[in-house]
């Protein structure tokens, strides 16, 4: 390859890549999520930023901040304790990746000068190479399995970009090991190889050296017919150990290549008139080069953004942070999310967004609609239908603050005039609301029990256990507080229960105890039937966002 078209490519693609981070990373200071961080401007984040860094450097928070480096980034300790077969896979890409990277890719620049006497054809470093190349490989696999088995119809979302990069990076791999296996069974190499060391291409002079290199380092001579004595081995060995001994290991050594060259033995010399060795660099390097160029531009961000964020929570827990340093944080969080749908399948309130028909009820795709800038009734009652557990904050393994997020996000759909359901439930009355259902013309949703979906509202079973005690209501602190009158409630928990177990469950949609209940979950855990209380007010919640909102906006009531 031209050395001046090798490195025209290379300073572009680093070029397009620099700019791209530049752009990525300065909408990071533009972006601003949630009413609180409207006022803060870009100079105040930037400071922001700074002092966070200097307070990190020359304080106690150091250490954190190094732990943070070794366990969560070096280690992917969160995605560890989340997901052991992902953290396997994602692990042996990421770590594959790198160190083919530093001894592989930066030969040049860096391993000569780590491990003086390096060639890429001596062992261990023809050995290492296949090995971190079949860790990519490995972990590709696993991930993309797991893939394909964790698939559901409100699946992550993932950008066709997305499958555009890995197919690019699975594509280097290939040609990559094609390059070397070709190299392995060509004899335009082997005779390229001969006159830079043995200062002879003559196939006579070399007939020692090819018939030892065709049986042990699987050179396909097509010319070699007659058969190999072992005074020609003999011969061969001896030019062998003087000419290429010190740069060559037997083939062999590159486990994944060398069965790959046997393949190709058959076509090896097709391969050689067609210079097949030169459109493979190509291949190879030029896509190296297209996957640096585009990074910045894909989803594939994270592997700079998730450290990034993993660092910042290690320097400085989310809680601690100024307005400015949450307004950064909040875009920041766009770009490091890996979409790994650990924080789905934690969700609380999973179950309805399959039963509202609503992916937005689940956190990828609310962050995907607030990087997005998406404002809709959809997205709307997937952020105020979320009860604020936690669980995806918990769970995620870039440690972003998912918690605050949604918060913020509340915060902006509401001042776009899409305020929380219990907002406008709240303008009526719980009997308006039942009448408005009984004279609505729409058809109605039918609830089978038994379905596989079934609401628990809509399964006796889940209710008809209750014995009215009123144990749920003395412990519920929207009750305790239902004296002052900013907090009344027409019905208490257990009169919740009776109207279900009488068959009126249109009568509870519109209680203003549906739409205040905190979710504390007192009630399901004092219940002494263990009746699933709160589980039942989140499920009512559900269905009169389906069924209140298509009567409002039918008859407009509002």
């Amino acid at each position: 390859m031209s050395r001046a078209l090798f490195h025209a490519a290379l300073y572009a693609s680093l070029l397009l890549c620099a700019l791209g981070l530049l752009w990525r990373m300065a909408g990071w200071y533009r972006l601003r999520v949630g009413p609180d961080v409207q006022a803060v401007t870009l100079l105040q984040r930037w400071l922001a930023t700074l002092r966070g860094l200097a307070a990190a450097l020359v304080s106690r928070r150091l250490f954190d901040l190094l732990g943070a480096l070794f366990f969560d980034v070096l280690l992917q300790r969160r995605l560890y304790r989340s997901n052991k077969s992902r953290w396997l896979a994602h692990w042996l890409m990421a770590a594959g990746f790198m160190l083919l990277l530093l001894m592989h890719a930066l030969a040049a620049l860096l391993t000569v000068k780590l491990f003086p006497g390096y060639e890429s054809t001596r062992n261990p470093y023809l050995f290492l190479r296949n090995l971190f190349g079949a860790m990519v490989l490995v972990g590709m696999a696993m991930f993309l399995f797991g893939l394909r088995r964790r698939r559901t119809r409100f699946a992550p979302a993932r950008p066709p970009m997305a499958a555009a990069f890995v197919a690019l990076l699975g594509f280097v791999l290939l040609t990559g090991f094609l390059l070397e296996a070709n190299k392995i069974v060509s004899p335009q190499a082997f005779y390229r190889m001969a006159k830079e060391f043995n200062g002879s291409a003559d196939p006579a002079a070399l007939k020692p050296l090819r018939a030892l290199w065709a049986s042990e380092f699987g050179v396909a001579f097509d010319d070699l017919k007659e058969p190999i004595t072992a005074e020609l081995m003999s011969q061969g060995r001896a030019l062998h150990e003087a000419d290429c001994e010190t740069c060559h290991a037997r083939a062999a050594s590159a486990f994944v290549s060398y069965p790959l060259s046997r393949l190709l033995t058959p076509i090896a010399p097709i391969l050689d008139q067609a210079q097949a060795h030169t459109w493979l660099l190509y291949l190879h390097v030029f896509a190296c080069f297209l996957g640096l160029a585009t990074l910045a531009f894909t989803r594939f961000l994270h592997a700079v953004a998730a450290p990034i964020s993993l660092l910042a929570h290690g320097a400085a827990p989310p809680q601690a942070c100024s307005s400015a340093g949450r307004a950064t944080r909040r875009a920041l969080a766009l770009d490091a999310c890996v979409a790994c749908g650990i924080c789905d399948a934690q969700c609380a309130v999973a179950p309805l967004a399959r039963y509202l028909d609503n992916r937005y009820l689940l956190p990828s795709h609310k962050l995907v609609a607030t990087g997005a800038g998406e404002m809709s009734l959809r997205v709307a009652e997937g952020a105020f239908l979320c009860t604020d557990c936690g669980r995806c904050s918990s769970a995620c393994p870039v440690g972003l603050d998912l918690q605050d997020l949604w918060q913020a996000t509340r915060g902006d759909l509401a001042g776009a005039g899409l305020p929380a359901p219990a907002q406008w439930v709240k303008t009526r009355s719980a009997l308006d609301w039942a009448e408005a259902l009984q004279s609505d013309a729409a058809p109605q949703r039918i609830f089978d029990p038994d379905a596989r979906e079934a609401p628990l509202s809509a399964d006796r079973s889940s209710f008809s256990r209750c014995v009215q005690c009123q144990t749920c209501s003395n412990v519920c602190p929207v009750v305790a507080h239902s004296t002052d009158p900013a907090f009344a409630v027409d019905l208490t928990p257990q009169k919740v229960m009776n109207l279900l177990r009488l068959g009126l469950r249109d009568l509870t949609l519109g209680s203003s105890m549906v739409w205040s209940c905190a979710t504390c979950y007192q009630c399901q855990e004092h219940c002494p039937e263990g009746l699933r209380v709160a589980d039942i007010m989140v499920e009512l919640r559900a269905l009169a966002v389906q069924r209140l909102g298509g009567v409002r906006s039918r008859k407009e009531l509002s």
